[in-house]
């Protein structure tokens, strides 16, 4: 299903232009990734300046893996009535043909990153891995982290898992806890460049956890990628320029609640690519 909630032209230039002028990348650059998409061109060591790789066989594509929730998964506005839809799932009552959501995998962050690093490295073929599932939480990524990112050995992990926190699952820093324990994991059984990223900005809702507040869990985010020496992505940052300036919350929210529009999506791959760039002055 194809999404067709848009943000109104003037929010989007705003909030795009905001995305390239703010500088929303950490101080550290994947290196490795770099490397890997200047040297990995899917072809033989034979027809290739740069030999064949550590393993001794043929250099392979590139590979980004995205660990997230129903953001990452490209899920956008409701299907009908929200209320109603949520008396079917708390009824039982949601069959195979209803459809809570719309997930659109072309408008997510994810495929737009791609298509922007096949715009950037024109001869390298770069895959992707959707890790991401609606409505988990880290917790729920980490039990499933082995099966959707380390097998796969990517070149390039995103995490982005901090919008679904309830009050049942802790305080931020029962969040922070099990974040770590996700990075180390991936520190420790992969060789990829590792990005934790900020989220989009939410519209109060019931669902807010009153132990943990959004805000905290980004602050998380910022520290750990300070301390765990990763790359950070940081999106919210973007969010809270346009918030200052005043533009509204709800024109770059397809669900009128955590999904971002096209728009939202397009401002992630646009930080997600300050990484891929020498690092600029600040603004």
């Amino acid at each position: 299903m194809k999404t067709v909630v848009r943000t109104a032209k003037p929010y989007e230039k705003e909030a795009l232009r905001l995305a390239r002028e703010v500088e929303a990348a950490g101080e550290r650059r994947p290196l490795r990734f770099w490397k890997v998409m200047r040297q990995n061109r899917g072809i033989i060591d034979r027809i290739s300046p740069y030999g064949p790789s550590e393993d001794g066989l043929d250099r392979k594509n590139p590979v980004v893996a995205a660990l997230g929730d129903s953001v990452t998964a490209g899920h956008f506005e409701y299907t009908g009535n929200r209320e109603e839809l949520f008396r079917k799932v708390d009824a039982g009552l949601l069959e195979e043909q209803d459809a809570l959501e719309i997930t659109d995998a072309r408008e997510c962050y994810l495929e737009k990153f791609r298509l922007k690093l096949i715009e950037k490295y024109q001869q390298t073929s770069v895959s992707t891995i959707n890790s991401g599932i609606a409505g988990d939480s880290i917790c729920g990524m980490q039990k499933r982290l082995y099966r959707d990112v380390i097998r796969y050995q990517p070149d390039l992990i995103l995490i982005n898992g901090s919008l679904n926190w309830g009050e049942e699952q802790g305080d931020t820093e029962d969040y922070r806890r099990v974040l770590v324990q996700v990075v180390k994991a991936l520190k420790e059984e992969t060789k990829g460049d590792i990005v934790l990223m900020t989220p989009n900005m939410v519209l109060p809702s019931s669902f807010d956890n009153k132990r943990s507040a959004l805000e905290e869990r980004v602050e998380v985010i910022r520290g750990m990628a300070e301390s765990e020496e990763v790359c950070l992505a940081d999106t919210y940052k973007v969010w809270e320029a346009y918030q200052a300036a005043g533009y509204p919350l709800k024109e770059l929210l397809s669900n009128e609640l955590n999904h971002p529009t096209v728009t939202g999506h397009e401002m992630y791959a646009v930080v997600l690519m300050q990484l891929m760039e020498e690092r600029r002055v600040s603004l």
